[in-house]
């Protein structure tokens, strides 16, 4: 059980709301707040890699723009407009609670509760500025422009970190999870905010292969599927390995694992090099 901390009005509140779910109130009570926090990043992790392979998916339908154009008018409902606002919420979550955990483990600061609490107040501005813009459809801001300040940033949080465990001896899988996580934290919140700041610049086939056109676009696409894939294989490998021991089967899932992400990265690369 977890030592007890000092809490506020609304967070009281909100423990109060959550320990009324069964599920949630029964790991609160027996494994603490640090558990369903872990958990909730694996599952956000998951939904994360759900949405990947499906957005994939989705954008090969490029190489046919008239099929692409058919796809975004059928999912042009406000079901889907509802389900794609909501993928903001694993996005903040998990690159929210990755950089507390790289936070925790690498530059020591144990502060939990301060960083719980400000990570759920980023997280909720987040969601609201992703949604405003997806009810707004504002004017259509320059692609460059967005993302040479997003890679900037991406690589200022990936040089300290790589800095950090550069003369470290951990595990190469482990340091690779970690580096392109902290180059990811920047461009997977950037992503969803940039295709929620006009309806066009993800909906529109024409709008998003002018965009593909420039090089710098092209380069920063393809480290981001990359690094993506990387940490999400290696998310779902050490998912499974906790809970299933050396052997047959292990070596089984780790192949699968392994077949679905370099398959993924052939598509995406390859969605990349031709548009």
């Amino acid at each position: 059980m977890e030592d007890a901390v000092k809490i506020g009005r609304t967070e009281a509140s909100v423990i109060s709301l959550m320990s009324r779910i069964p599920i949630l109130s029964y790991y609160v009570n027996s494994r603490g707040w640090s558990y369903l926090l872990s958990w909730g990043h694996r599952l956000a992790g998951l939904t994360l890699a759900g949405y990947m392979f499906a957005h994939i998916y989705t954008l090969s339908l490029l190489f046919d723009p008239t099929a692409y154009d058919a796809d975004m008018k059928f999912l042009d409902n406000f079901i889907f407009a509802f389900l794609e606002w909501c993928v903001a919420i694993p996005v903040a979550f998990h690159s929210l609670n990755g950089s507390r955990l790289i936070l925790y483990e690498l530059f020591h600061v144990r502060e939990e509760e301060m960083m719980i609490r400000w990570m759920a107040l980023v997280g909720i501005i987040y969601i609201a500025i992703v949604g405003f813009f997806f009810i707004e459809e504002g004017e259509q801001i320059s692609a460059l422009f967005f993302w040479s300040i997003t890679v900037v940033i991406s690589l200022l949080t990936f040089f300290i970190v790589l800095f950090k465990l550069w003369k470290t001896r951990n595990a190469l899988l482990w340091t690779l999870q970690r580096i392109t996580g902290a180059f990811m934290l920047p461009m997977l919140i950037g992503h969803m905010l940039f295709m929620h700041m006009n309806y066009l610049t993800g909906h529109d086939s024409k709008t998003i292969l002018l965009r593909m056109q420039s090089p710098f676009i092209k380069g920063l696409d393809f480290l981001f599927i990359v690094f993506l894939l990387l940490h999400a294989g290696y998310g779902l490998f050490s998912i499974i390995a906790d809970y299933i021991k050396p052997g047959a089967l292990l070596r089984s899932l780790t192949a699968l694992i392994v077949i679905a992400m370099a398959v993924s990265a052939f598509f995406g690369i390859r969605l990349v090099v031709a548009l």
